[in-house]
């Protein structure tokens, strides 16, 4: 029992391998839903403020929502600033686009309105935790925490008519909230998991189990938002696969590939390594320095030539910052085809010798 409650609040029901295998997805995933509300949070407090400046009634609010429009600017001008930052950076820009929403229905519901019900913080409470996919135990925690900031300003600034009513709403719409939104966290991630288990058998190359061409398309574009200092597209030709073919048969040939796949994939990671075609695998390699790249090229080149085998490499390298993802796979795909012409004149020579 305790366990199946440790893998719901911590794992959302998922398997932690599972859990963990869509990080990536989840994170770029929030990203998105991040930028879209900051945007709108902004058009709706600009209306808000302009119209509170036009209704006497409401004059009193413009500072709050002022306030409000001001921190959804500054978080929107921080994530536009740094926009290939996930983990940890993304999720304290969540937290604080969180605490803005919590704090704003506290303040209406208390400090503003004290003679009247919170309504607004209950549908905060409610809604706010479906924004963003994250582990339930962290919903829980912000809902619980919110929650008991409302409950100390309720008794400090509340009338005492309302305030048992309020007390009352708050237990009571909290732990529906931390019901509702652990169930919603688990239906998200159950979607998201079987969606990515179905990608992963769509994205896969079956002789090399790297990811195929499919999966280098999806995931190209991503490519310079997960970087935060360089990064390296490494494009590999295997050389000689036709000719060991025709002459020793296509099993000899796919035993090659899988050689060279695996030494790539554990060189490079076997999450940024595809086979793109017949005899062709791409690479990335983010925020390496210059010596550990030349020190992976030279083992990755040294143990595939131990295994009995050939291949022509290409690299490019662009710092992270307005990089044109197309141009520098071109780059390195040309730097390949550079090596391999380099590759075929050295073995056409010694032939003639």
């Amino acid at each position: 029992m305790l366990e199946k409650l440790k893998k719901l609040l911590l794992y959302a029901g998922a398997e932690p391998e599972d859990f963990a295998r869509c990080q990536l997805d989840v994170q770029i995933a929030n990203r998105r839903r991040l930028t879209a509300f900051l945007g709108t949070a902004c058009a709706f407090f600009v209306a808000l403020t302009l119209g509170s400046c036009m209704v006497p009634l409401l004059y009193d609010h413009i500072p709050v929502f002022a306030a409000a429009l001001i921190v959804s600017l500054g978080l929107l001008a921080v994530e536009q600033m740094f926009p290939q930052k996930l983990g940890l950076f993304l999720n304290w820009e969540i937290y604080a686009f969180g605490a803005m929403i919590y704090g704003l229905g506290i303040y209406l519901g208390t400090v503003q309105t004290p003679d009247q019900r919170a309504a607004a913080f209950f549908a905060f409470l409610l809604y706010v935790p479906m924004l963003f996919m994250m582990r339930p135990i962290l919903h829980i925690a912000n809902v619980l925490l919110f929650d008991g900031i409302f409950l100390v300003c309720v008794t400090r600034f509340k009338d005492w008519r309302v305030i048992p009513m309020d007390v009352c709403n708050a237990l009571v719409f909290g732990a529906i909230s931390c019901i509702v939104s652990t169930f919603v966290m688990s239906m998200m991630y159950g979607n998201f998991i079987t969606s990515s288990k179905l990608t992963t058998v769509a994205e896969s190359d079956l002789n090399t189990r790297l990811h195929n061409r499919n999966a280098y398309e999806n995931r190209l574009r991503d490519y310079p938002l997960r970087c935060s200092n360089s990064l390296t597209c490494i494009y590999i030709d295997v050389n000689g696969l036709h000719e060991l073919n025709n002459t020793y048969g296509h099993e000899e040939g796919d035993k090659m590939l899988r050689t060279v796949a695996c030494i790539l994939r554990e060189i490079f990671g076997e999450e940024d390594s595809y086979r793109i075609g017949g005899d062709e695998f791409v690479a990335f390699a983010l925020d390496s320095t210059s010596t550990e790249l030349n020190e992976n090229m030279e083992q990755f080149v040294r143990q595939v030539e131990e295994a009995g085998y050939s291949v022509a490499v290409g690299t490019a390298s662009h710092s992270a910052g307005g990089i044109d993802i197309d141009a520098l796979v071109k780059k390195a795909e040309q730097r390949m085809y550079l090596d391999k012409s380099r590759h075929y004149e050295q073995l056409r020579r010694s032939t003639e010798e």
